[in-house]
């Protein structure tokens, strides 16, 4: 009899002192199924929430004329931070040229200075949503989100999805974000 070995992959979602209790979740990897409810070609949910600097966002709304990475995170997310050095490359890169980020944050609740001191350290100067949820924020809940890092690449002007998942991280970000952006620019 042949048996067949499932392959996974986990993020670590806690840790007491001492390792004495280990929290983990099956992550989303290359092949997997998406990490969200939402797919390129459907329209971005729209939504309304305030940032961390206490502006509304009207998303997506506020991002005409824009190519927007809609970027679900957590601090404590190892691939997140893993990918958090290419996101702050391509804002970087492409910013000038139309492309902006609004992140989302899954940390736990009363974890805002922790997430502010977070934010600056890692020059992370875009907006930022964060209203405690955890697992259960209201806009990852909305965009069907189960697993982070789970970015969500939108056009601002139609509201529609570009890209998600494998096909707006590392690389493949910068390749969506080339061909959205020169799209932009014939129109």
């Amino acid at each position: 009899m042949k048996t067949r070995r499932l392959k996974h992959s986990y993020f670590i979602l806690s840790v007491l002192a001492a390792g004495a209790l280990l929290g983990l979740t099956v992550s989303a990897g290359e092949g997997s199924k998406s990490r969200s409810a939402v797919s390129p070609g459907q329209q971005a949910p729209a939504f309304q929430a305030k940032t961390l600097d206490g502006k509304t966002i009207n998303f997506p709304a506020d991002y005409k004329g824009k190519v927007v990475l809609l970027d679900f995170w957590a601090t404590w997310c190892g691939p997140c931070r893993a990918e958090l050095p290419k996101v702050v490359a391509a804002y970087n890169q492409y910013h000038a040229k139309g492309f902006d980020v609004l992140s989302v944050s899954l940390d736990r609740p009363q974890q805002g200075p922790k997430l502010l001191d977070f934010v600056k350290e890692n020059n992370m100067t875009w907006s930022q949503i964060y209203d405690g949820g955890y697992w259960k924020a209201a806009i990852a809940v909305q965009y069907g989100v189960h697993a982070i890092p789970c970015p969500v690449l939108v056009d601002g002007d139609t509201g529609t999805i570009i890209a998600t998942d494998a096909g707006a991280l590392g690389h493949k970000l910068t390749e969506a974000l080339d061909t959205a952006l020169a799209k932009k620019a014939k129109t």
